[in-house]
């Protein structure tokens, strides 16, 4: 008990609303604001700290995903990508996969010593086919952002998935002279423009009319990537387990309207698509934390 505060609204809350049509939950806890998408697997469209927008949201917004890919994708603080495809990978499945397209099941919030918990389910399953599930479960701390997911196999066969988590950042907060600190002992560039630009690979710049976007594959020392804006006096640190995700994808886009960089943790290259097995009826865990920083 505090006796400072009269209602518990004055310092965290976890309230649903509608954003768009679509069933969202606002999370306030300390300094730090999330809205998480309900219908959209529970991602989070927007992390706000100390008051500074610190996501990318694309110019397409929240939108009901009938378009292509390039007209639906949101961008948002995380976008999963998973669990049947990851980039444009196989073909006839969604570009990123199917997994944010789909509604949160089972959603509900709760408080315990003083963190808000945003929980849910999301499937991928067939007729005759696969019963993947995914049990979502973020951790809303005054400082910090947890990711757990559990993803189990309740088919009666054994299976497989795949998953890439696509957080994103803007501006404010994304802005020239941002700060990174990546421990790549291995960094490959993916495309041609990306070669030619490798060695700026971590600077970024006022934006440009027009251009390209850098993706690059990084080989990590250990899972912690820090990202510092002197400017704001604000960072962020990502830290996971490379054991899980050997592989971590750096999405720079410095063009004007499109400003963006991307952390992508991930279970498989693009050119190298692995998808990872699941006997019937076991479960994974995979875990991811933000903390924010000054």
């Amino acid at each position: 008990m505090n006796g400072k505060i009269s209602n518990p609204w004055q310092v965290r809350l976890a309230e649903e609303i509608t954003v768009r049509g679509k069933r969202c939950i606002l999370v306030k806890n300390g300094a730090l604001e999330f809205l998480f998408n309900a219908d959209n697997a529970l991602d989070v469209v927007w992390a706000r700290y100390k008051g500074v927008n610190v996501s990318f949201l694309s110019k397409n917004g929240l939108n009901d995903g009938k378009r292509d890919f390039f007209g639906n994708f949101e961008g948002g603080f995380l976008y999963t990508c998973g669990t049947d495809n990851v980039s444009s990978c196989v073909k006839g499945r969604p570009v990123h996969g199917s997994m944010h397209y789909k509604a949160a099941e089972k959603v509900c919030t709760y408080e315990e010593n003083g963190d808000v918990f945003v929980c849910g389910e999301v499937r991928d399953a067939a007729l005759f086919g696969k019963n993947i599930a995914v049990k979502r479960r973020f951790c809303v701390s005054e400082n910090s952002l947890t990711v757990s997911d559990t993803v189990k196999n309740e088919g009666f066969t054994d299976g497989e998935y795949v998953l890439l988590y696509h957080f994103n950042y803007g501006y404010p907060f994304l802005d020239e002279g941002l700060e990174m600190t990546v421990p790549a002992k291995k960094s490959e560039p993916l495309t041609k423009i990306a070669k030619k630009r490798a060695a700026e690979m971590y600077k970024i710049t006022a934006p440009a009319d027009g251009g390209e976007e850098d993706v690059y594959y990084h080989y990590m020392e250990k899972g912690e990537i820090r990202l510092y804006s002197a400017k704001l006096g604000i960072g962020a640190e990502m830290t996971y387990d490379t054991a899980d995700f050997p592989v971590t994808l750096e999405w720079k886009s410095m063009i004007s309207g499109d400003y963006a960089l991307g952390i992508e943790p991930s279970f498989t290259r693009f050119d190298d698509f692995r998808m990872r097995k699941i006997a019937s009826g076991n479960e994974d865990e995979h875990k991811i934390t933000i903390k924010f920083l000054g």
